[in-house]
């Protein structure tokens, strides 16, 4: 039966540990991830330090059979425990098998796996995706619609479904989040990280459902609206400006057309009610009278595409701004900028 080693012993020690995994640092301090109920997966790379006793302590991988290896103890279960749950099986594996008198467990992550999700229903590319966790934080449903490039104009924002197998592994759990909310009112809470092996299920619109364009309107706008202007525009980006302002006079706030410009239409992109987008072609008319066909009034959160004339197009050799539903220039990172004021 082993004893702790002195008190003195470092925490974090700085020299490599058995059991590290190669080409791994060792940390110097406990990593930080919002990991609160974090399941582990295969392939996630925990740290484990056992107080005192250094030889125990170094990096582990989380093996295919859903088990971490450690030494003396050998296998614990750590598939589909939260970091505390390991923790305590760690703790009580050496203590039930007297390798160590009161032993002491931190476990902290090192380095997340890619969570493998599927995306089905209204997105661009439907599909099986895998999804690198960027700096310690966990791709959310937003990624993920990112992945498969884009809503359609026939989502439904309001109801998209996470189906994921419950802790336990004994039943599927369904949450029903809404990136509408997410989008015109801030919701952060909406766009929740995901879980590896989650399928989240994209919803069409009921077509029954009116979008009530006069009633958003008013009910996002007070005296002055958002609405973001992209493309080729000598000032594109996010402004502020009076709730009656039409597409012709957003256009010129935005400044002159450039030389790349398509001077002919422009693509007007709108958030409904119902959750839905919708996509317009106007003609470019600074003459025009504000009405509803060519030269409707703005409401919040609207975009404003200007696309790229025939000569530019040609010569680039990108995909062009009037693709909206493809890879970052997806149609919810249409919309993304608006979270960033609010």
């Amino acid at each position: 039966m082993g004893q702790a080693m002195p008190a003195s012993q470092p925490l974090f020690p700085s020299v490599s540990q058995p059991g590290q995994m190669p080409g791994q640092p060792v940390p110097t301090g406990p990593l930080v991830y919002p990991l609160d109920d974090y399941r582990l997966t295969v392939g996630d790379i925990l740290y484990v330090i056992v107080a005192n006793v250094p030889d125990y302590s170094g990096t582990f991988q989380v093996m295919p059979d859903g088990s971490l290896n450690l030494p003396v103890l050998g296998r614990v279960e750590a598939w589909g425990k939260t970091l505390t749950e390991v923790e305590q099986s760690i703790t009580q594996g050496y203590a039930a098998a007297e390798i160590l008198v009161e032993p002491r467990i931190t476990v902290t992550m090192s380095q997340l796996s890619p969570l493998r999700v599927v995306v089905i229903g209204e997105v661009t590319r439907p599909g099986a995706y895998s999804l690198e966790p960027n700096q310690g934080r966990l791709p959310t449903v937003a990624i993920a619609l990112d992945a498969a490039g884009g809503i359609t104009q026939h989502t439904d924002l309001r109801s998209i479904q996470v189906r994921r197998v419950s802790a336990d592994n004994q039943r599927e759990e369904t949450i029903t989040v809404s990136l509408w909310d997410l989008l015109t009112q801030g919701d952060r809470n909406q766009d929740i990280a995901l879980r590896d092996g989650d399928t989240i299920v994209v919803p069409q619109a009921d077509p029954g459902i009116p979008n009530a364009r006069e009633l958003a309107s008013s009910t996002f706008s007070a005296g002055a609206i958002q609405v973001n202007i992209v493309g080729e525009i000598a000032k594109p980006g996010v402004m502020e400006v009076p709730s009656d302002t039409s597409v012709s006079e957003a256009l010129l706030l935005a400044g002159s057309f450039t030389n790349r410009s398509r001077r002919v239409d422009v693509q007007l992109l709108r958030l409904n009610l119902d959750g839905t987008v919708t996509q317009r072609s106007l003609p470019v008319d600074f003459a025009s009278a504000i009405n509803d066909e060519t030269n409707p009034l703005l409401q919040d959160r609207d975009v404003i595409l200007v696309g790229r004339n025939w000569s530019a197009a040609i010569g680039d050799s990108i995909g062009t701004v009037l693709q909206p539903l493809s890879g970052a220039s997806s149609l919810l990172n249409l919309f993304l900028p608006f979270l960033l004021l609010n």
